[in-house]
């Protein structure tokens, strides 16, 4: 859209260069080029806005799917005859150690069934969690992995792109 305002705007100066209305050209490109260059902020603006509202809800549906297959996994284990768990404490290193996204992490996982969200050590980017079944370590890491890859995703997705007006 800007690069069509951008050739609209260098058609009107090269008419009116050909034309001899030099000053009412050079008013009109002037006016145009502004007008592209605005358009082209608020559409980068726009896509950033739809890139984070398409993360978001990716992510809010792929949170609520985990939670009930977790709610599903934690019923089952609570209502079979024999109840056979392995709760265990997961030591996970945190991709980013700011301390909010941190926090945030260890909320959704104190919200899914079967996690809590335990404590955090900042000197060495840890984040340990109770897990109620741990048998499989290597699921529980790749949902954790999963989950902050995810929610990162989608709170990185409304950062600038270096946009200038």
């Amino acid at each position: 859209m800007s690069f069509l305002i951008h050739l609209l705007a260098s058609a009107v100066l090269a008419w009116s260069v050909g034309a001899g209305h030099l000053g009412g050209g050079l008013l009109a490109f002037a006016l145009l080029y502004l007008l592209a260059r605005l358009l082209g902020v608020a559409v980068a603006r726009l896509r950033r806005y739809a890139r984070s509202l398409e993360h978001g809800i990716s992510f809010c549906l792929w949170f609520i799917a985990q939670v009930f297959l977790a709610t599903y996994h934690v019923a089952a284990l609570v209502l079979a005859r024999r109840v056979d768990v392995e709760p265990a404490i997961l030591a996970y290193p945190v991709t980013r150690r700011e301390v909010d996204k941190v926090t945030l992490l260890g909320t959704l996982l104190t919200l899914t069934p079967g996690t809590l969200a335990l404590d955090y050590d900042p000197e060495q980017g840890l984040l340990y969690i109770h897990a109620l079944d741990a048998r499989r370590r290597e699921d529980m890491t790749d949902i954790l992995i999963e989950l902050e890859r995810r929610l990162l995703a989608w709170l990185d997705a409304s950062k600038a792109e270096g946009v200038t007006p």
